[in-house]
Parts: structure tokens; sequence; C-alpha cells
């Protein structure tokens, strides 16, 4: 959940600090030199990457050079995602491997109806008549669906473990195991080798580590309490560790028609309620600064259980941000530390920065705090701040992501404005009965149907009203025109909304002279 008066932005919209250029030039440039990959090849890209780090240093008085910065730091991620993506050293010929081992870098998530996707990172192939020879590099596999989704919910029933030593039935990051398979064709340069793993189960072999096999069976505990807990328990596991094998079809449909997709997608709101709950519970040893750091160790533990997720990661590093600067004696604006945030995450995880979550994520804050804030100061006296607060925050995230949802998934939910300002505050109570449930229901087994029963009635009621803003037309983009109109003028009335906020600024400036 955001607190929209925190975010608020107080000072002129059109003065860009020094952070701010340098993230702007980075991303541009980022996305620029992906899309034209084809066109630019690693050794060109190093050599704006050499000529970058010259000019900004040669410039480094002026403010130009936090432009060649942005574009140094660019030009470095586009080039670390090439050699992440680079295809496997081995001296096996892909063409003939028939079985490769690998350990999952990632959690296994559904890649449309027939597979499931999960990040690895490659050990050793096998040829078909025995020989063996060792690997390196990343790749994206996919095993059945049916394969998955059967181990996570029964254990292995139609699918039968043939000739190996010991099943895998895990799924999770830090597992190690072989599969029998074939490679695909490479999409382009800065996407990862894709293996398709055949319908044997894939043989277990072990674990990274114990920390992640800890992590493993917490999650898998944690699945199998909620299942018994019917659609409550499955928007619960969906909320808490972004799994969605339980959520039904006709669920996801209606949260998606509704505008409220981003409520099941893992983000800043589910870190804020786990810090919110944390300081709460910290604050009873009496010491605030104790409590920020049970916060903060709160939160680093929901991520390391939850999985990275581009969305995660941005809001425990604002966070970090926060309470580092405050340690130093600084308050820098929130724009400022989202856009630190962006610098960093690029040039650290590139492969995050394709994602649609990377792209919503920073988005959507950086519309909260841009145009948000403008629609905040333009209304403000006239709608009540407890209702302007999240309308200006839904609006401005809404407006500033338009570009990005109507390109990548082609429709707009124009009443999910509205519908994120009602059930919002409802997922996010959902949530917080929901853990004080799991915790309870640990210590005393025996109070789960009971939190089965109120949490399913609670489900009931938040979903009703979702169903009703389902209903609502949807803005869909048939043609190329459709697309430009639906992406552009959304955008438009936020960069409106800012002028008209600081012409409004300006006058109460004058008046004050």
């Amino acid at each position: 959940m955001v607190n929209e008066k925190k975010l608020r932005i107080s000072c002129n919209f059109f003065v860009l600090k020094p952070v701010v250029l340098s993230a702007c030039a980075a991303i541009l440039s980022f996305y620029f030199f992906c899309a034209v990959e084809n066109y630019f090849n690693k050794f060109l890209i190093s050599f704006i990457f050499i000529l970058s780090f010259i000019i900004g240093f040669i410039f480094r008085k002026k403010k130009s050079c936090f432009i060649f910065a942005g574009l140094f730091i660019g030009s470095l991620a586009v080039l670390r995602l090439f050699f992440l993506s680079a295809e496997p050293f081995s001296l096996a010929e892909l063409s003939k491997v028939e079985s490769i081992r690998a350990e999952l870098t990632g959690e296994a998530y559904p890649a449309g109806e027939k597979y499931y996707a999960a990040s690895a990172r490659l050990i050793s192939f096998s040829y078909k008549n025995g020989a063996k020879f060792s690997a390196r590099g990343n790749i994206k596999i996919f095993f059945p669906s049916e394969l998955v989704l059967q181990n996570n919910a029964y254990g292995i029933s139609s699918y039968k473990a043939g000739s190996r030593k010991e099943a895998l039935t895990n799924f999770s990051k830090g597992v190690i195991f072989e599969t029998a398979g074939r490679f695909g064709a490479k999409k382009n340069g800065l996407s990862p080798l894709a293996f398709f793993g055949d319908k044997s189960v894939p043989e277990f072999l072990g674990w990274r580590s114990a920390v992640l096999k800890l992590r493993a069976f917490l999650r898998f505990y944690l699945m199998r309490l909620l299942s018994g807990w019917g659609s409550a328990g499955a928007l619960l596991l969906a909320l808490l560790s972004a799994n969605r094998d339980f959520l039904i079809l006709p669920v996801s449909e209606a949260f998606k028609n509704a505008g409220l997709a981003h409520v099941l997608a893992l983000s800043g709101m589910h870190v804020s309620l786990v810090s919110l709950t944390a300081l709460q519970m910290g604050s009873i040893f009496g010491k605030k600064s104790l409590a920020i750091k049970f916060s903060l160790v709160s939160i680093i533990l929901f991520v390391w259980f939850a999985g990275a997720a581009p969305s995660l990661n941005r809001a425990l590093g604002m966070m970090i941000l926060i309470i580092l600067g405050k340690s130093l004696g600084l308050q820098p604006p929130m724009i400022s530390i989202l856009c630190t945030m962006l610098i960093f995450h690029i040039a650290v995880k590139p492969d995050e920065a394709l994602s649609l979550g990377f792209m919503l994520s920073y988005g959507a804050l950086a519309g909260i705090l841009i145009f948000g804030s403008a629609v905040y100061d333009i209304l403000n006296g006239k709608i009540p701040p407890k209702i302007l607060g999240s309308f200006s925050a839904s609006i401005g995230a809404q407006t500033f992501t338009a570009p990005i949802v109507i390109s990548k998934i082609g429709v707009l939910a124009p009443i999910g404005i509205i519908a994120s300002i009602v059930v919002s505050p409802l997922i996010s109570a959902f949530l917080i009965l929901g853990l004080a449930a799991i915790f309870i229901s640990i210590l005393f087994p025996f109070t789960g149907f009971i939190f089965s029963y109120l949490l399913n009635g609670f489900y009931d009621f938040i979903f009703f009203i979702i169903q009703i803003f389902a209903l609502f037309p949807l803005m869909t983009a048939d043609t190329f025109f459709d697309s430009l109109a639906f992406a552009l003028l959304p955008f438009t009335a936020g960069i409106i909304s800012m002028f008209y906020s600081d012409r409004k600024l300006k006058k109460r400036e004058n008046l004050l002279k």
C-alpha cells in the first residue's frame, strides 16, 4: 500500500535532479539498444560504453556528465545482458544433447497453457550414447505444465519416475536435477537459449544449499496448508508467494477485467504491509530504532521467501536506501530514491528490466510521484484528503503506465482507477488477516477450519465487488492508431496536469511575495 501523502513531490516538477537525468538516460539507452540489438553487436555497444565513460569524465564538472553517466550505465546493462544470455560454453554439440544437468535459479512460473518456465544454470550435457560434457551458461527451461501442477498439488500421479533414482518433486529455486529433452532455437542475442523437457520426470540430484532447501520446504508447506482453504487459500497463496496454481481462470480474468491485475502481482504494497505489521510488532519492544530494524529484517525474509520479483527488489532496495539516508542524516526526495534504485537495478539485474513486472513497478511509482502529485495539488481542497490520496495515486499510476500496458497487453481497463481505491484496502485487510490466520493455524492446527470459514466469507465479499467492476467495458486496441491513441492520450493528460499544477504553484509563490 502506498502512502500517497509522503510520496508527494513538494518541489517544481520541471527541476530535474542529476540522478533523475542519469536514470532517464540509462533506461532510455538500455531499451533503445535492446530494441535495435539486431543492428548493434556487443562490440559497437562496448565502444559506446567506453566513449560515454571518457566523455563523462572529461565533462565531469558540467550537467551533461550525468547524461553520459546514464548512457554508460545503460550500455553496461545491455553488455551484461549479452553475456548472461550467451550460448552455453561446452564441447558438446547442442543438436546431439539428450539430457542436461542444471540448477534452477528462479521459481517455475506459467508460460502459456502447456509449459512452466524457469531460469536455470547449466552443469553438464549428456548424449544418447552416454557421453558426458561439462557445460556453463544460463538457459530458460520449459517443463510440461501438468508435471509441475501435479507435483505442487498432490505428488506424481500420471507422470512416472521410471528408472530415475529419485524423482524431482519440488520445482523451486536452488534444486539440482537432470532431465531429458531438446534445445529450441535462440530468439535473439538478449534471450537465453531455451530447453524443452520431455514428459519423463526429472531426476532429483540435491540442493545448492541448506538455506534454499529450507525455503523450498516452507513454500511447499504453505502451499499444502492453503490448498485446504479453498478459494480464499488460493488467493492468499497468490498474494504471498506469486503462486497462482490454485487460482481458477475466472478469478484471474475478473481481476484483469476490473483493472486489478497488479493486485495479484507481488509488489510494493505487499512489502509495505509486511513492513507495517513488523513495525507494530517491533514497537512492543519500546525503541523505534529496534522496530525499524525488525521491520527491515522481516521484509528481507519476506522477499527471500516470496521470490525476487522485480517489484519486490525495487521496494526492498528503496527501503534500504531510505534507511541508509536517515542513518546519514539525509532525506532525499522519493523520486531521487526511485531513480537511484532504477540505475542500480538495471546495472545488477538487466534481465529483469525486460519483464513487464519491472516496467509496471517503476512506471506505476513514477506515475504516483509525478502525475499523481500533480493531480493531488489540483484537486486539493475539492475532495476529502483520504479519498484524494488514493484517487491521485491510482490515476497517476494508470496514466503513466498506459503506454506500457497498451503496447504489451493491448487492453486498458479505465475502471481500474476507481476499482483500486475500493478493492486495494480490502485486499490489504484480507492479507493481514491471512497472515495472522497462518501464524495461529501453525501454532494451533485445530483453528484452521475456523479461519478457512472466515477467510472464504471475506473472499466472497471481495470477489463480488471485483465482479461488479469487471462488468465495465474495456478499451481494446484493434489497430495501430487505436494503440497510439490509447497510449498517448492518458500520458498527455498527465503531462497537462503537471503544467497546470506547476502554474498554480507559481501563482501561489507570486502571491506570497
